[in-house]
């Protein structure tokens, strides 16, 4: 009997930006921001029992969303050669993705009535 193999935690690509030696401050704190306002959003949803199912659905189909571009940024940067302006591009890609999510969870958020403080977007 073969054994499944495992999914990819849904942060791995996070854990791989915060080791990488390629990216820069910008994309450290965006990730450090992405966590956060994650977190607040989660914490806010157990606090809100009167949030509705589909309401919570549509915020986790919004948040895979996001995950899904800066994901696929953070794959195009792992993926790109030795070209440096290449990998500048790339990494200029990733940043905004990370900067859209960040965005995307906060809106998501304040739009079902959940509080998330996020200070770098205020």
């Amino acid at each position: 009997m073969a054994l499944e193999p495992e999914e990819e935690h849904y942060n791995l690509p996070l854990a791989e930006i915060l080791l990488s030696n390629n990216v820069g401050v910008a994309h450290i704190r965006l990730v450090g921001d992405l966590i956060s306002v994650k977190a607040q959003l989660s914490i806010g949803m157990r606090e809100m029992p009167s949030l509705a199912l589909d309401q919570r659905a549509d915020i986790a189909t919004e948040i895979l969303k996001l995950e899904e571009e800066y994901r696929l940024a953070w794959e195009s940067v792992v993926a790109a050669g030795p070209d440096i302006e290449e990998l500048k591009a790339r990494l200029v890609i990733l940043e905004n993705a990370l900067r859209g999510a960040v965005r995307g969870v906060v809106e998501s958020a304040r739009r079902n009535g959940i509080h998330v403080a996020n200070l770098s977007l205020e």
